[in-house]
């Protein structure tokens, strides 16, 4: 990702800190229009929301007007100064983990069920086979289908995931990615009972 990409994620998380909000659905972002409108007096459209965030498709370079009015929420004076000040910094480097949380397949107990969302309103019920291989239990609004099996070493939230080996019954295998626009939203291990 390069750091143009990199800053975006950033400012997205921190946005969605500062609302206390996850951007998984069209409400989230009409309560973040409000609280945009209620914290600036400054009107954004639910839509270009939506594109940042890689809820729906269209433009993927938003205006700088607008990543100045998102910097503006978080705390800065505009885009610029959010990047020179923050995505440089030590902080933001360092803090890299807390935006790209990830959890290790082997990390994953052997038939444990997890579930994986990403925009728009995408989610995979999985459970855990053995080392790096994976089946699909449950699929919304994805082309992954359930009794689909694939291998992945590791799951990174707001990073695409790479299904490698997808093995579908009367295809041959093939790779597959899913979440290209904003990556992972949840990755969350269900109770086991």
């Amino acid at each position: 990702m390069n750091d143009y990409s990199q800053n975006i994620t950033i400012l997205r998380s921190l946005v969605e800190k500062v609302a206390g909000h996850k951007m998984q659905t069209s409400n989230d972002f009409i309560y973040l229009c409000g609280s945009i409108q209620g914290r600036l007096n400054i009107t954004l459209g639910v839509s270009t929301l939506k594109r940042i965030w890689g809820y729906v498709d269209g433009v993927c370079k938003p205006r700088n007007s607008t990543l100045d009015i998102l910097s503006q929420y978080v705390g800065y004076a505009d885009w610029e100064t959010f990047v020179c000040d923050f995505c440089g910094s030590e902080e933001a480097r360092s803090s890299q983990v807390l935006w790209s949380k990830s959890i290790k397949s082997i990390d994953i107990p052997e038939g444990a069920e997890f579930e994986i969302t990403w925009n728009p309103g995408r989610r995979l019920l999985l459970r855990h086979l053995d080392k790096d291989r994976f089946l699909v239990l449950e699929s919304e609004k994805s082309k992954i289908k359930v009794g689909d099996k694939f291998h992945c070493d590791r799951f990174i939230l707001l990073q695409p995931l790479n299904l490698f080996n997808l093995e579908r019954e009367g295809y041959d295998p093939c790779d597959f990615i899913v979440g290209n626009k904003g990556g992972l939203m949840t990755i969350s291990l269900l109770d086991s009972h």
